[in-house]
């Protein structure tokens, strides 16, 4: 099959997942709950300060998806300076009244779930990711990662990679990985024609996010 038919495939299965995070304890599913009615339009969806209601802003809301915002606080003192108790004249979050007006059990469930939206060490959004792949790569590379998506019967002997095979790994390998999904298969390695590039679709980031949600596909090495 051509690959020019495979995008058209790709493209014409497309799924519209609704952005629900990955919230696995019922602390962070409570916070998910709460940071999507009360947060998301100043902090956005994945956490990273690009809510609809940027346009009105002078600074930009913190990316929580950046190690570097929380850093090596507790949530305990995240939620102090957020009810300006302790050193919440330093915090930058001071001017936030609406946080002095939620119920400090649920302001903590909040951060709880903020947690969540990073990932630990890294500049990335699984979230963002997940919402990419089931988009996207699942077509050919399933939504199981197991490379048997819908798309895949179509490609002849070129079956998609695996991402759930112990034999595929990313960690340790991160640029070769990034450099396959932004330039293609062919051109980064002489690869399948069918994995064709994305840098001209997804940005730098995207990519990094897509990467990282890749690798929940793996099972733990016992």
């Amino acid at each position: 099959m051509n690959k020019h038919v495979v995008i058209g495939l790709v493209f014409a299965t497309m799924m519209a997942f609704a952005a629900t995070g990955l919230a696995a304890d019922p602390a962070a599913a409570r916070g998910e709950e709460i940071y999507r009615s009360v947060c998301v339009r100043c902090h956005g969806v994945y956490g990273r300060g690009d809510g609809p209601a940027l346009q009105y802003f002078n600074a930009r809301p913190p990316d929580f998806t950046d190690p570097a915002v929380f850093g090596k606080r507790t949530d305990a003192e995240i939620v102090a300076g957020l009810l300006k108790r302790g050193q919440s004249s330093e915090s930058a979050h001071s001017p936030m009244v609406l946080a002095r007006a939620m119920k400090e059990d649920a302001l903590r469930d909040v951060v709880h779930y903020i947690r969540t939206l990073g990932v630990p060490g890294k500049h990335a959004s699984r979230l963002a990711g997940r919402d990419i792949y089931t988009t996207i790569c699942w077509t050919c590379h399933g939504l199981d990662g197991n490379g048997k998506g819908p798309a895949a019967a179509n490609l002849g002997d070129t079956k998609p990679r695996d991402f759930t095979s112990p034999q595929f790994k990313i960690e340790g390998r991160e640029e070769e990985v990034y450099r396959t999904i932004a330039l293609g298969a062919a051109k980064s390695f002489h690869g399948s024609e069918y994995m064709i590039e994305w840098q001209t679709a997804l940005s730098p980031q995207q990519i990094l996010d897509v990467m990282e949600y890749i690798k929940t596909f793996q099972k733990p090495s016992h």
